[in-house]
């Protein structure tokens, strides 16, 4: 029997390090450990008042699917997209809030469900609308007065 000698805190985690870098190179390589991993989903905001939002994931299967939910249950969701793409742009949701997940599949199995993600959309108010295109409309006759009048240290 040979004996072994302890190992150091640092060698401890240099070797703990190379074990996780290892996993990873064999879940990426190998499709059936890829489906068994869930992937992860993340969005570029919680709350979206620009009008449109992306959601990104990552998963080491080629195929994934992604729903979405008005409720956290997922008990009424629908499967938005299924495909190859690893993040996408939503618009055109009404206010209110929809719950998404993402799950790597191929032919024959899928992987469990990423961890769900929330995104509030709430517009601007009808008020704060009118006011930019008010706004809008006199920054644009003002153009078109000087424009059309010259500049004033010509008359």
């Amino acid at each position: 029997m040979i004996p072994l000698r302890s190992i150091t805190p640092g060698e401890h985690a240099v070797v703990i390090s190379l074990l996780a870098v290892a996993l990873a190179c064999l879940i990426a390589t190998d499709p059936v450990l890829a489906i068994q991993t869930a992937p992860r989903l993340s969005s570029d905001t919680d709350t979206a008042t620009a009008g449109f939002y992306r959601l990104e994931w990552q998963s080491a299967a080629e195929l994934v699917e992604l729903q979405e939910a008005t409720d956290a249950g997922f008990e009424f969701a629908t499967t938005i997209y299924t495909g190859p793409d690893r993040a996408t742009v939503l618009s055109g949701k009404s206010d209110g809030t929809r719950y998404y997940r993402v799950r790597a599949n191929d032919a024959s199995q899928n992987s469990p469900w990423s961890n769900p993600i929330a995104v509030t959309v709430v517009h601007h108010s009808l008020s704060r609308a009118l006011l930019f295109l008010f706004m809008g409309i006199f920054v644009f006759l003002a153009i078109v007065t000087v424009v059309v009048r010259g500049p004033a240290h010509k008359r």
